[in-house]
């Protein structure tokens, strides 16, 4: 009976793959990825020679701490192709479910988890909208830390070590926060182990948390110096705090204004669109604590593209909670039931409230692909071009000095290719304007044109 409910956990497991590199496939074909899809195919495609790319127009350590995506090379280099990239974050999205179970197989035993629990506990984790939605977006490096989280705690608790030092190492160089959450979470599971007694997995879990602490020393007192300021610590400037370690301290020191600004409506919705699809199970489990570092980044952050439910930043809580949920239900006494509900209210999100938002994103990002196709190959191979978000992402891979337009066309750039009739209202108003002044005024020269889409070459 265990084979065939396993079975049909890993039959779900790759259709969902399936499903999600179809769509991949279409979006690739349709050009319709942003550029943070291009962004990390030329970071990994330049990965041992500083990961630099055509949006951030610096190396990328200036921005985040990835030495890890120095492993996805091998396999761009190979193919030269964005759809390689979206595949490995679906198979990434998708292993949790199967990670998800075998931790509630061996972790909830002595919960009295029920036979056949575990395996729809992990069948949730393939419809749980904010997971989803992270495997169906554009490929971030958070984008592989709910499978390497998954898999670091399936190998503490078989206490297989060498796992445990290959996932710590992995997340260590995934991303600056994800070291903090590590640290943190890692000292939690540490403080448990000591008072159990489990001196190895004290080891392990401390080893775990020093190797982030080191990681993130590294990145803060040895690479930022090199490479200048760190631009995202804009996301926690307030009037009363200046950076995140003042805003830590702002709740004592400031308590009316800061929660005046964290306090919100659409952050309380952002919690509860986390919660609702698990049916606030994961609320049982004292394993959601675990939550709070990831929820606290997401959160405290300024801009509300970084707590609106489909964004890559859930990554930072979605591994925890998922395991909350797999603790709370086994506490409960209708286990099959509230898997059903979680599983049937996860559906009905995914349906009806989707962060995929598919009827956007599976279109043409252009009603004339072929017009834009045609003009690129007006470009050398090897030049600078400047275009649009969605074509710099479909080029990327191919040409390593295709960059993005911008609010104001690069000067560096020697071609643009533009469309006139481009249905996005910012460029309309504020980049197309200045293609055209510029073009006026001789700075380029138009070198071919299709319907409404132009190369101009920079003279």
């Amino acid at each position: 009976m265990r084979i065939n409910r396993l079975s049909g956990l890993w039959i779900g497991t790759i259709v969902a793959f399936v499903v999600l590199t179809a769509m991949a496939a279409m979006r690739a074909f349709d050009w319709s990825y942003g550029a943070d899809t291009g962004t990390f195919v030329q970071i990994v495609l330049d990965a041992f020679g500083g990961m630099h790319n055509g949006v951030e127009h610096t190396t990328h350590y200036r921005f985040h701490w990835s030495p890890t995506l120095v492993l996805l090379w091998p396999f761009l280099a190979a193919t030269h192709s964005l759809w390689v990239l979206q595949t490995i974050l679906a198979a990434a999205t998708v292993a949790c479910a199967p990670l998800l179970a075998a931790i509630a197989r061996g972790g909830f035993a002595r919960s009295r988890l029920q036979p056949g629990i575990a395996d729809r506990i992990g069948a949730v984790a393939l419809v749980y909208p904010p997971l989803v939605a992270v495997g169906f977006g554009e490929f971030r490096d958070l984008g592989l830390l709910p499978v390497l989280a998954l898999g670091w705690w399936l190998a503490l608790q078989r206490r297989s070590w060498p796992w445990v030092a290959v996932c710590a190492l992995l997340l260590a160089g995934l991303r600056e926060d994800v070291c903090l959450e590590l640290a943190i979470v890692a000292v939690v599971v540490g403080l448990n182990a000591l008072r159990n007694g489990d001196h190895a997995k004290l080891v392990a879990a401390l080893g775990s948390a020093a190797l982030a602490s080191i990681s993130a020393a590294i990145y803060v007192f040895a690479v930022l110096p090199r490479v200048g300021p760190w631009p995202p610590s804009h996301f926690y400037e307030y009037p009363f705090a200046h950076g995140p370690a003042e805003l830590l301290l702002a709740p004592f020191a400031h308590p009316l204004a800061f929660g005046a600004a964290i306090l919100t409506l659409g952050r309380l919705t952002y919690v509860l669109e986390a919660l609702i699809p698990l049916a606030f199970v994961p609320l049982r489990s004292r394993l959601a604590w675990l939550t709070v570092p990831g929820f606290a980044i997401v959160l405290l952050a300024n801009s509300g593209l970084v707590w609106r439910m489909g964004m890559h930043y859930a990554a930072l809580w979605i591994p925890w909670l998922l395991l909350a949920f797999a603790g709370g239900i086994a506490t409960l006494s209708l286990q099959r039931r509230w898997t059903t509900v979680a599983f049937v209210l996860s559906c009905i999100v995914l349906i009806a409230f989707s962060p995929l938002h598919p009827l956007h994103y599976l279109k043409p990002s252009y009603h004339a692909l072929g017009d834009a196709r045609a003009a690129i190959t007006c470009v050398p191979a090897g030049a600078t071009l400047a275009t649009h978000d969605e074509w710099y992402t479909a080029i990327a891979a191919r040409r390593p000095a295709a960059m993005v337009l911008g609010d104001d066309p690069p000067s560096a750039a020697e071609y643009l290719v533009v469309a006139d009739d481009y249905p996005n209202a910012a460029f309309a108003q504020n980049v197309l304007p200045r293609v055209r002044a510029k073009v006026a005024g001789g700075a380029y020269d138009e070198v071919c044109r299709f319907g409404a889409v132009a190369a101009y070459r920079r003279r």
